[in-house]
């Protein structure tokens, strides 16, 4: 009877546990949770601690193709350079940048450069790289696919002061 009862306390606490978890907001820090923010929305992080989502239009992301290999066994690799312009008067860093499709990687780890990547596919500029107010930031990767056109967006970014 008491190991009854005991396990049916602890099935009612692991319960509540897991209620209040799944009750709470995911977070107001889009940097962690960059998700909770829209498709149209940047997660903006201010003084380590102020996060919002918003509408950037200042930073452009481009991308161009440098060069397409064919390899010995028919299959092409595509090369893409990604400059990240700072057109704000603001100091940036953790720079996140989202892909509307994957990108399927030449060589895994060694097809990219400048630029590290979350399990998810989203691309992070090195954490201790500071891009300055009109300062460009380049990074690139090999595929073994070809991108579409808007594939790369601004998914978060962290102004410092």
């Amino acid at each position: 009877m008491k190991k009854t009862f005991y396990s049916f306390l602890v099935v009612v606490i692991i319960s509540i546990i897991v209620k209040v978890s799944i009750n709470q907001p995911a977070s107001n820090n889009c940097i962690e949770f960059p998700n909770v923010c829209n498709i149209e929305q940047t997660c903006v992080i201010q003084n380590s601690t102020e996060y919002s989502c918003s509408r950037i239009a200042e930073i452009p992301i481009s991308y161009h193709q440098v060069s397409v290999n064919t390899h010995e066994n028919g299959v092409k690799s595509y090369q893409y350079d990604v400059t990240f312009i700072n057109n704000s008067k603001n100091k940036l860093k953790n720079v996140r940048i989202s892909t509307e499709c994957n990108l399927y990687l030449k060589d895994g780890i060694t097809s990219f450069w400048n630029v590290d990547r979350f399990p998810n596919g989203d691309l992070i500029i090195k954490e201790d790289q500071i891009i300055y107010p009109n300062q460009m930031y380049s990074f690139g990767f090999i595929l073994k696919n070809e991108i579409t056109p808007t594939t790369l967006k601004l998914k978060a970014i962290e102004i410092i002061q």
